[in-house]
């Protein structure tokens, strides 16, 4: 029986300092692992700022962040991390994110992202022939993903005054500034009215355009009271604002 009680004693104590060793082992590797940058909370920041981020955009984001190594050891960071993006003019699709440390631990790291962005855009309901003069009944809005769209796109109507088509284009084709330009207001040996503003003075007179052009175009035309040849930019139908 002595034997027994003195087996259950050993098997207690055995235990007991079986427990303090776990314990002990527990509390470095926490401390350990104090030591170093919580990946998750790398994450997580990350993901806050691309949500907070003021994307253009009607509609949340969509994006996946890249892998983050498991073997990853930064030195903890005291305060918050700072992050921003790798390029300021690429915000979306596979771009990347600055992130580092600013106080007590001097490091920065690169973490690939993937971002989708959606926004309301005009989108044709028929089909436009080459300078076709494009108006809003003959678009619609669709939600679309626009990070798709690397040469911009058109979410208002009123960005289509004065513009044609630039090619033939068929119904349901997403509109960018590649597929519309500036319609012709001006044609070559057309009557044009000359406007000339100075020292506050609003002076009109008419001239024969040498050149045809569209909106914001410099062309020569010729003036029909001095017969000058004078240099001007389009400002609107049969009109040119003279430069001085």
């Amino acid at each position: 029986m002595d034997n027994i009680y003195l087996s259950i004693d050993r098997l207690i104590e055995f235990t007991f300092l079986s427990l303090l060793l776990i314990g002990a082992n527990g509390m470095v590797n926490l401390a350990s692992a104090s030591e170093f940058q919580s990946l998750q909370s790398m994450r997580m920041q990350a993901e806050d700022y691309i949500l907070q981020y003021g994307h253009k955009s009607p509609y949340p984001p969509r994006f996946e962040i890249g892998n983050i190594d498991n073997r990853l050891r930064l030195k903890a960071c005291p305060t918050r991390l700072k992050i921003e993006y790798a390029r300021h003019d690429k915000i979306h699709g596979n771009t990347a994110l600055n992130v580092s440390c600013q106080q007590g631990a001097a490091w920065k790291l690169l973490l690939p992202v993937r971002i989708e962005l959606f926004d309301d855009v005009l989108i044709l309901t028929k089909r436009l022939h080459k300078g076709q003069i494009i108006d809003d009944n003959q678009v619609r809005y669709q939600k679309y993903n626009v990070s798709r769209l690397n040469n911009g796109y058109y979410s208002k109507g009123d960005e289509l005054s004065g513009l044609e088509a630039a090619r033939n284009l068929n119904r349901g084709t997403v509109l960018t500034p590649a597929s519309l330009r500036p319609r012709e207001m001006v044609k070559s040996g057309q009557r044009v009215t000359l406007i000339l503003d100075y020292k506050g003075l609003h002076i009109k007179s008419t001239g024969q355009a040498l050149q045809s052009a569209r909106w914001g175009e410099v062309i020569k035309v010729r003036n029909n009271q001095s017969n000058r040849i004078v240099e001007g930019f389009v400002s609107g139908v049969a009109q040119v604002q003279v430069n001085l």
